[in-house]
């Protein structure tokens, strides 16, 4: 089956191919969905990384619930939906760790032990992640390291890595979702 957006059974098509693992389903949606979604989380976060964290987790959810949809519309409201809940609790924990900060600063005493303090704090931490990062699968920590710590964006390493796009954004979605995981257990 070839899915072809002129025809009225487009909708239907998509659909079938979406119920039946078919991953050029999630391509097409990713297509027409995936800017107006960062855009929509941007509004929210004015945070390119982090919105496009955002939207990449919300069609890794959506993929996973992929045979729960019989229609466009509803695939459309459940992105929507999950990238406006995951901003929100974005900014909630922003919040959150802003209040501790100010607490940690008003507890610890002179700016000067302050900032040599976050300074070790900060390479044992950075320290831990890349340990984290080198567990990673090598495709995965491949593509992480080339967008992360030699700044391509997704299209440059999926050409240097000849792949496609999509792939790039899965696995980048994979292995950050792989981290955050990590550091959670840590906490």
């Amino acid at each position: 089956m070839i899915y072809n957006p002129e025809n009225s059974n487009g909708e239907h098509e998509l659909l079938t191919l979406l119920h039946r693992n078919h991953e050029k389903a999630l391509e097409i949606i990713f297509k027409r969905y995936h800017i107006p979604l960062f855009y929509f989380a941007m509004q929210y976060l004015r945070d390119m990384q982090a919105a496009e964290d955002i939207v990449a987790e919300s069609f890794i959810k959506f993929w996973n619930r992929r045979n729960d949809f019989e229609c466009l519309a509803a695939i459309k409201s459940f992105l929507y939906t999950v990238v406006k809940n995951a901003c929100l609790n974005q900014l909630k924990q922003n919040k959150r760790r802003a209040a501790c900060h100010k607490e940690i600063e008003y507890l610890s005493g002179s700016p000067d032990e302050l900032f040599a303090d976050q300074k070790m704090i900060k390479a044992e931490l950075l320290h831990k992640l890349w340990q984290d990062i080198e567990r990673l699968p090598p495709v995965r920590r491949r593509i992480f390291k080339l967008l992360y710590l030699e700044g391509l964006n997704s299209f440059e390493v999926a050409r240097a890595l000849q792949i496609s796009v999509d792939t790039v954004r899965v696995q980048k979605a994979r292995a950050l979702h792989a981290l955050r995981t990590i550091v959670k257990q840590r906490l």
